[in-house]
């Protein structure tokens, strides 16, 4: 009687079950996008076809026509069809100048602030971006929850620095705590933290995964925009890298750095720095070192080549035109030693600066073909976040390619790209389509 029981009510189950998918699978949505010149984010010639989306995800591609009777259908009108873009070097929270976070202005003024950037970087045509340090994990949060439209955001969390480094955002009368300083704001909301000695280090870069960092980064040299920190000086002692190095990988994930010279390009690969940041006073020797063992290199061309802002100090702008000088060496290097590149902005301190977003294009056409600048802003941008591991919130297929079971994250394009580049530098009229997971943000066909 029992096994009978058992035996009834596992069919129950089981024929329920089968009826809820059944259910799902009815209420699938699907878009199908037709007559496009599809961009892949990989290979030069481009496919004319169609592809569909089924829910959030390509499911198929193809030249021939697809037949999808209750898909919304969208026709292309023979322009280009584009991963979407992704910044892999943004601050989202550093809307203002570090003192002015420290003493002017709220977290919630800064969230606010940084769910309009959020909004206009997506209408832009990014769909992913990689924040480079700050307070944007509440960012990252609010996006996937739906309180605002935005990218998906790849969070690193605070900004590890040591006393006296880069993006350390402190009162020059306000000393480390160790030393009689009080507790500091900016470091209490999130965008930095100030760490001596591999204890700290360990807490810091645990707190920022705790948090929800996807990785996390480093400054092993000094910083342009920094305060207090030459912009020479390395940073960090081997047992604080070799902590930060092993709590990254604890956690599946990886480190970034921000440097600029050899030596603290070397000693962050030493500890198994994925991604340099800059690097513009590197070496061929150095630069070929990237290349054999995979690190990738995030270019920044438009801040590369910009003079130094006006709220800049004497210091600050002397120290741009030192960090800055040997960019275009730089680019050479890397482009003979065929390391992988990925595309940066790294604009922040004011809205009117963010808003410099899309010229990174025309920046970057003076130094890479509209090829390179594609594959930059797609697929090598979408394995970068990859290397975030378990960490990557996003892990149901892959970003920054259009292949099947990839994200539909997509852009159409007025003009073709792969000729001028430039035409992304004003997206509201180039950018004709914006999709990001499945979903349409603006529609202009």
């Amino acid at each position: 009687m029992c096994k009978r029981f058992l035996a009834v009510t596992g069919l129950i189950i089981t024929c329920l079950f089968s009826a809820q998918l059944s259910a799902q699978d009815s209420t699938q949505s699907q878009t199908l996008i037709t007559n496009v010149r599809i961009f892949d984010g990989v290979n030069e010639s481009m496919m004319s076809g169609s592809v569909l989306i089924t829910d959030n995800l390509v499911t198929q591609i193809s030249p021939e026509p697809i037949r999808a009777p209750n898909a919304t259908v969208i026709d292309g009108g023979g322009r280009v069809l584009t991963p979407g873009f992704i910044d892999s070097h943004t601050h989202m929270s550093l809307i203002a100048p570090f003192d002015q976070l420290e003493n002017e202005y709220s977290a919630v003024y800064v969230g606010a602030a940084a769910g309009q950037m959020a909004e206009d970087m997506l209408m832009r045509g990014f769909t992913s971006v990689r924040d480079a340090g700050g307070a944007s994990i509440g960012v990252q949060r609010t996006i996937d929850d739906g309180w605002f439209k935005g990218p998906r955001v790849f969070s690193s969390g605070a900004f590890i620095t040591q006393t006296s480094g880069h993006l350390d955002m402190r009162d020059r009368t306000n000393p480390h705590s160790h030393v009689g300083g009080a507790s500091s704001y900016a470091e209490q909301t999130g965008h930095f933290a100030a760490i001596d000695g591999e204890a700290e280090m360990l807490a810091a870069a645990r707190q920022n995964f705790r948090d929800g960092a996807t990785q996390l980064k480093l400054a092993t040299n000094g910083g342009i925009s920094a305060v207090y920190s030459p912009v020479d000086i390395d940073q960090f002692t081997d047992s604080e890298l070799a902590a930060a190095a092993f709590v990254a990988d604890s956690f599946g994930s990886y480190f970034m750095v921000h440097a600029y010279y050899d030596n603290a390009v070397t000693r962050a690969i030493d500890f198994g720095a994925r991604s340099i940041e800059h690097g513009h006073l590197m070496t061929d020797r150095v630069v070929r070192r990237m290349a054999k063992e995979d690190v990738y290199l995030v270019v920044e061309a438009f801040m590369s080549v910009a003079e130094a802002p006006p709220s800049f100090t004497p210091d600050q702008a002397e120290k741009m035109e030192q960090a800055l000088s040997g960019f275009t060496t730089m680019i050479e290097l890397a482009k003979k030693h065929e390391v992988k590149i990925a595309f940066g902005s790294d604009l922040f301190l004011s809205k009117e600066m963010y808003d410099f977003q899309s010229q990174e294009w025309v920046v970057r056409s003076k130094f890479f073909t509209p090829l390179e600048n594609l594959r930059q802003a797609t697929s090598i941008g979408g394995e970068l976040l990859a290397l975030s591991g378990p960490r990557n919130r996003y892990r149901e297929g892959p970003l920054g390619v259009i292949k099947a079971g990839a994200y539909a994250d997509l852009l159409i394009i007025e003009g073709n790209p792969l000729e001028d580049i430039t035409i992304l530098a004003d997206p509201e009229t180039s950018l004709k389509l914006i999709m990001k997971d499945g979903v349409i943000y603006k529609n202009a066909l």
